[in-house]
C-alpha cells in the first residue's frame, strides 16, 4: 500500500540525478548552464515549476529541464503506486550561495498540503564550452532525453 510519506524518497532520488554529472543538455552539465544563465540575467535563483512551464529568458534548457523532472516524479510515483492526484505541487530551486557554491533543492507538496523536501550544496562552475568538453559518448544515461 501506498502512503503520501513516498514522497520524501521521491525528493532525495531526484535531486541525486538533478545534481549529478550525467545530468546534461546539449552534451554539457546542465548545473554549469543554470549557473551561467543566472549570472547573464544577473540573478541568484532559479526555480523550475514541475507542475507548470517556466517562462524565463532561455527557456530551452529550462523547459527540457521541467519536461525531463515532471516526468521523473511521475515515473517514480507510478513505480510506487501512487496516484497522481497526490502531487499538487513541485519545483526545484538552484540558489547561488558563494563563488562556486549552489544549494539545489526539490520541494514536493502532497494534495493534502504537506511538504517534503531535499536539499544539497555542491561546488559548480558557470558553463564556458571553451574550456569544458562536450559529451559525445552513447554511454550512461543522458537525463535531458528521458534515457
Amino acid at each position: 500500500m501506498s502512503r503520501r510519506n513516498q514522497f520524501k524518497g521521491i525528493c532525495h532520488d531526484i535531486l541525486g540525478t538533478f545534481v549529478s554529472r550525467y545530468n546534461d543538455h546539449d552534451g554539457y552539465w546542465s548545473l554549469g548552464q543554470y549557473v551561467a544563465l543566472l549570472e547573464r540575467l544577473g540573478e541568484g535563483q532559479l526555480q523550475l515549476k514541475l507542475m507548470d512551464a517556466t517562462e524565463a529568458p532561455d527557456s530551452r534548457i529550462i523547459a527540457a529541464s521541467e519536461e525531463y523532472y515532471r516526468g521523473a516524479v511521475l515515473r517514480m510515483m507510478e513505480a510506487n503506486s501512487m496516484p497522481q492526484v497526490w502531487l499538487a505541487n513541485a519545483t526545484i530551486k538552484v540558489s547561488i550561495v558563494a563563488p562556486a557554491k549552489v544549494a539545489c533543492e526539490i520541494e514536493i507538496v502532497s494534495d493534502l498540503g504537506k511538504t517534503y523536501r531535499s536539499e544539497r550544496t555542491i561546488t559548480v562552475r558557470p558553463h564556458d564550452p571553451v574550456v569544458e568538453l562536450r559529451r559525445t559518448d552513447r554511454f550512461g544515461p543522458s537525463n535531458q532525453k528521458g534515457r
